[in-house]
């Protein structure tokens, strides 16, 4: 469920320096709620409409809590057993970490998405929001907000004519040119963290979460794919 909106206002003045009336000239209710943080819906003195992403209040204290709870068995794991040291689950505690510290930083996933929107500015197809910075902070992301069909509502893209093939289609190429021609890709490209907006084009939202090759895996990857082409 989402936090209250008192609480929000608090965390976007406290990070931004301004109240909520300065910054936007209108600031909904929360319009998606996840574990991590909540999305509202606001317009800027600019005229613009954005998506405002802002992390739960607490989320950090409770996210350790959790780690030392997972460490604590992982560790118990590998002294235990032969079994639990093959499957190395303290390294997947640390991996699982570092991850999430990045996630919790939302400055990462701007940091992020600009990189991502340099580099997929000229594919067919698909796109990223755009990024305001001068409303992005540590616990508080500001982005253009997408008017767009969910890709998990698959009668509303039917209802509207889309091609579902020539979507799918976009979806398998468009990853394996982030990961294969990029070495950099969104790690959590499911049907929710995508939307289709009125072009048609591919919209992916939330980059949160992301994936980086070497030149080394994208061959491995890249030849692997052939491979299973050729067969």
């Amino acid at each position: 469920p989402p936090f209250g909106m008192a609480e929000a206002k608090a965390i976007i003045q406290s990070e931004l320096g301004q109240p909520v009336e300065t910054l936007f000239t209108s600031f909904s209710e929360p319009v998606a709620a996840a574990s991590v943080a909540q999305v509202h819906k606001a317009v800027t003195p600019e005229g613009k409409t954005v998506a405002v992403k802002i992390l739960r209040p607490g989320v950090e204290k409770r996210f350790a809590a959790d780690i030392d709870s997972f460490g604590f068995a992982a560790r118990l794991m590998e002294r235990a057993s032969a079994e639990g040291r093959r499957l190395r689950p303290v390294a997947a505690v640390q991996a699982l970490e570092e991850s999430m510290k990045l996630e919790l930083d939302l400055r990462m996933e701007a940091s992020a998405l600009a990189e991502m929107r340099e580099n997929t500015k000229d594919d067919p197809g698909f796109r990223l929001p755009r990024i305001d910075w001068a409303r992005t902070s540590r616990r508080v992301l500001t982005t253009e907000w997408i008017d767009g069909t969910p890709m998990a509502d698959v009668p509303a893209l039917q209802a509207k004519g889309y091609d579902l093939i020539k979507l799918g289609d976009s979806i398998i190429q468009s990853f394996l040119r982030h990961a294969i021609r990029d070495g950099f890709f969104h790690a959590d490209m499911h049907q929710g963290n995508l939307m289709v907006d009125e072009t048609g084009t591919l919209v992916a939202l939330d980059l949160g979460i992301m994936g980086r090759l070497s030149e080394l895996d994208k061959t491995v990857l890249a030849e692997i794919l052939y491979g299973f082409i050729t067969r």
